[in-house]
């Protein structure tokens, strides 16, 4: 494969740390905080909540009761973009044709080449499986995932398949067209963030470092069966990524519908204050809450499904909780 062209030799030390403390995994880019102008979008709340299979009273994680309210926005300012990074040159790309000047690649090579710095990659036919929120919206901080086919046989087969796509408010824009099922063809650099104790590798879009997505088809993006036990920091980071997972027969104990909870195996007690808990998370829904449930009721679920990602607001030490980030009420039907 040829290589894809790079933009890290051109980033000043300052400005690569004023980009990458912005990103984050998880409700991912991490920047909790409710709102801000930053050029990453930021994360719901990640409360590591619920209970065991005793009752758990929820809510007694570090965030809890913040969850899919932090970061909407914030995270670093629109002058934190890569100095150097490329420009829109003579107007913004657009992904109908593929550039000249980029080789087609797949995610699996674009894991494979773990790029430090910002590197330009064109991946065309990727599959949308979440878009936070309703949709991307002008001026707002937006993400979403993408994966290379529509369904995988098994979790193995599916690992280094999908990346998480992190858009700035400035160029928020050029996406709102994007929803999940959407097969498209994506323009953007992709980096390893490695700032402040984060280790993500994923796609990034600013006024610096523009990119595009056409939408050229549609599909049913299909979860692979996978277990609470497969999901940790190191999987979404090193060994698997964002998989869209169907996780079954498991419990939580739900808090106030915008926050996120823990979930166990049903019937196996944890500890609540488990920071290798995964927890299932409402910022990807449409109104960036649960609906149906009961705050405070030990609750049984035959199933979620979901982007598996994580959440990492800022702190000394950092803190990754892992998320489950369901994108409608029909992925999580109680049993």
């Amino acid at each position: 494969m040829l290589p894809q062209r790079s933009n890290f030799s051109a980033l000043s030390p300052f400005a690569l740390v004023s980009v990458l403390v912005a990103c984050g995994g998880g409700e991912i880019p991490a920047s909790g905080g409710s709102g801000g102008g930053g050029e990453s979008p930021g994360g719901g709340g990640a409360a590591v909540s619920g209970g065991g299979g005793n009752g758990g009273t929820g809510g007694t994680g570090a965030n809890a009761g913040e969850g899919g309210l932090g970061g909407e926005g914030g995270v670093g300012g629109e002058g934190g973009q890569p100095a150097g990074g490329g420009g829109a040159g003579g107007g913004w790309p657009t992904c109908d044709v593929q550039p000249p000047d980029l080789e087609a690649s797949t995610i699996a090579e674009v894991w494979a080449a773990d790029p430090a710095g910002p590197t330009e990659y064109w991946v065309p036919g990727v599959y949308v499986t979440a878009v936070a929120g309703d949709g991307c919206e002008s001026g707002v901080a937006c993400q979403f995932f993408v994966q290379q086919q529509e369904s995988f046989a098994s979790l193995a087969a599916a690992t280094k398949q999908s990346l998480r796509v992190g858009v700035s408010p400035s160029t928020a824009n050029y996406f709102t067209q994007l929803a999940v099922g959407d097969r498209v063809d994506l323009r953007a650099f992709a980096f390893r963030d490695t700032a402040n104790g984060k280790n993500e590798l994923f796609f990034f879009v600013s006024t610096n470092l523009p990119g595009c997505a056409e939408v050229v088809g549609s599909g049913s993006p299909e979860p692979v069966l996978a277990t609470l036990a497969d999901l940790s920091v190191d999987a979404y980071e090193t060994t698997m990524g964002p998989v869209l997972v169907r996780v079954d027969t498991v419990s939580g104990n739900p808090n106030a519908p915008e926050a996120t909870f823990g979930l166990w195996d049903t019937g196996v007690p944890i500890d609540p204050m488990n920071p290798g808990i995964t927890s299932l998370s409402p910022f990807f829904l449409d109104t960036k809450s649960f609906t149906g449930l009961t705050d405070g009721l030990n609750t049984n679920f035959s199933e979620v499904v979901g982007v598996f990602g994580l959440f990492a607001p800022p702190a000394d030490p950092l803190i990754k909780y892992e998320e489950i980030y369901v994108r409608s009420e029909l992925d999580y039907p109680l049993l």
